[in-house]
């Protein structure tokens, strides 16, 4: 009688169990999203740019995924509509972002060690060219329009030299750095704009530099406006603080593409005003609010 009983049991419990109705699951967090603007091919960034949202994901404890944008604006609109809590910005893009919707950057890449880079103008190693006045009526290649390195300054470089991009020098675009490095290479354009460790792949394999920029505050990483407080606040806490004090964390990143290799620093938004006055001299008031396109010589 005792085992009938305790099989009735049994299977009143089971039964009851199978009726009950099933507890919702505990939705998972929506990932955070880290845009990077078209610097390079798609591929190239997914194998430059995952390790660094791999670590943000591990080191913060939320998830975090890449987005690759389709154009620097297109990043810019994500970082201000809060598609994008974090973005990797060019200087110029970021004074862009600012003004529209007051993006702050919260670190700055230290490439190599330094706080700061460069933009080179490269030409073939057999080119005649060999100085920037030589460049009247021949071609030269930018990537984006509203790339730092390889459009502002370089056409700050030419306009200095007494050139007029669209006038005495005809104007092509690449959009990434590589391509228009290789434009140069294969001979498509006599010269180019790049910065500076994407034009150090190419010295000696068929490109020389031309000229080399002043000193820039080297790229911003930036939040916009829906980000909140506390995830700006681990974003320089896990880049800055913790390799600092982790060698484990510092060894992680030293072994990222050279790019990021070399950590991040805070960054200061005033570092980023003389790069807001160059593009007044070179695309005229209010260039931030320009469409890529118009901002491209004629």
């Amino acid at each position: 009688m005792a085992r009938a009983a305790d099989a009735g049991l049994a299977a009143a419990l089971f039964l009851g169990m199978a009726t009950a109705p099933a507890q919702p699951a505990t939705p998972a967090p929506a990932p955070l999203r880290f845009g990077v603007v078209t610097f390079y091919n798609p591929r190239s960034m997914f194998q430059k740019y995952q390790p660094l949202v791999d670590y943000l994901t591990e080191k913060t404890g939320s998830p975090w995924e890449l987005a690759i944008s389709g154009s620097y604006e297109s990043t810019v609109e994500g970082l201000c509509s809060g598609r994008l809590a974090f973005a990797y910005l060019g200087p110029s893009t970021y004074v862009r972002a600012q003004v529209l919707c007051g993006a702050t950057p919260l670190v700055k890449l230290l490439t190599g060690g330094r706080p700061t880079y460069r933009s080179f103008i490269v030409v073939r190693d057999e080119s005649p060219i060999r100085r920037l006045d030589d460049l009247k009526g021949r071609s030269f290649g930018f990537g984006s329009p509203l790339s730092t390195s390889s459009h502002l300054m370089p056409r700050a470089m030419l306009q200095r030299a007494g050139i007029r991009p669209g006038a005495d020098v005809a104007c092509r675009y690449y959009m990434h750095h590589e391509s228009a490095a290789r434009a140069v290479l294969l001979g498509e354009v006599d010269a180019g704009g790049v910065r500076d460790v994407v034009a150090e792949k190419f010295i000696g394999r068929g490109l020389r530099v031309l000229a080399r920029s002043e000193e820039m505050p080297n790229f911003p990483f930036v939040v916009g406006p829906k980000t909140t407080r506390a995830v700006a606040q681990e974003l320089v806490r896990v880049l800055v603080a913790v390799p600092a004090s982790d060698p484990a964390a510092r060894a992680t990143i030293a072994g990222w593409d050279e790019e990021l290799a070399g950590g991040f620093a805070p960054a200061d938004p005033a570092e980023y005003e003389s790069l807001r006055a160059l593009g007044d001299r070179v695309f005229g008031r209010h260039w931030e609010r320009l469409s890529e396109k118009a901002l491209e010589c004629r």
